[in-house]
């Protein structure tokens, strides 16, 4: 089976770039899928996504050679597991606070001996016909899974942060994705990026998980912003279709607005 892409290039200290999909249709994912970027997430946590939509999301975002991760609803072992059958080769864990909740959900999403993972026949082994499972070579499918399905805790608290280097010391934790929009709420600075306090807060998240030999992800909403980004020594940056196409949008219709003038 192959390699996680995403994985590869970060382990090569490749700059990677990504969304959150929320807009919520196949087309669009398809449509964005053939634009260059190496990964999207299904944003389930903020997003009315049931089992199906993200079941012909991950096929889509495959079909058009993006990478599926899924921001999960929450941590239980049911959401994890099922998410992880449908195809997602990475998760993104909201709202962690401590390293047990993380440890919890490595628990979930991991096959033994690292975590207690169910093995279906689903998806990625194409339903027990792949090769890997119909040759008997169980225990190299479970090894596989367990190394290219990316778990990502989301750093989006003081809590978090407080326990940060805790987190990252948990086996089976690839990365780090920073929301700074929640970040800066938990720290009563709503969306004060630029703030000294939140600067130094970002930066010692990120140094942390330099330190631990993790990636580091976050926000990048324009060219500018991510190359900012990439300067300060994060791995990748993401934004949001929804800005991409209200950005576009707008751009547009400002000009043909000044065309009718």
């Amino acid at each position: 089976m192959e390699k996680n892409p995403l994985l590869e290039k970060l382990k090569k200290g490749e700059k990677v770039a990504g969304f959150f999909f929320n807009s919520g249709t196949v087309v669009s994912l398809e449509v964005l899928g053939q634009l260059g970027f190496d990964f999207a997430v299904i944003d389930a946590e903020h997003c009315q996504y049931d089992f199906h939509q993200i079941e012909e999301f991950i096929r889509a975002a495959e079909y058009r050679g993006l990478l599926p991760i899924v921001r999960t609803v929450d941590c239980s072992r049911n959401y994890i597991l099922k998410t992880l059958d449908l195809g997602a080769m990475g998760l993104f864990l909201p709202f962690i606070k401590t390293a047990d909740e993380v440890r919890q959900a490595i628990n979930y999403a991991k096959y033994p001996p690292v975590g207690e993972r169910g093995l279906g026949h689903a998806h990625k082994v194409a339903y027990g016909r792949d090769p890997i499972v119909l040759t008997g070579r169980t225990e190299d499918y479970l090894e596989w899974a367990n190394e290219n399905t990316l778990v990502i805790p989301q750093c989006e608290t003081v809590q978090a942060v407080e326990n940060i280097e805790e987190i990252l010391a948990v086996k089976g934790v690839a990365g780090i994705f920073i929301g700074p929009y929640d970040l800066s709420i938990s720290m009563g600075i709503p969306t004060q990026f630029d703030h000294p306090k939140f600067k130094d807060t970002v930066e010692r998240v990120r140094a942390a998980c330099i330190e631990a030999g993790k990636f580091v992800l976050t926000m990048g909403m324009t060219p500018e912003d991510a190359q900012r980004k990439f300067d300060q020594g994060f791995s990748g940056v993401l934004a949001t279709d929804t800005f991409f196409l209200t950005k576009a949008a707008k751009a547009y219709i400002d000009a043909i607005n000044e065309l009718r003038k």
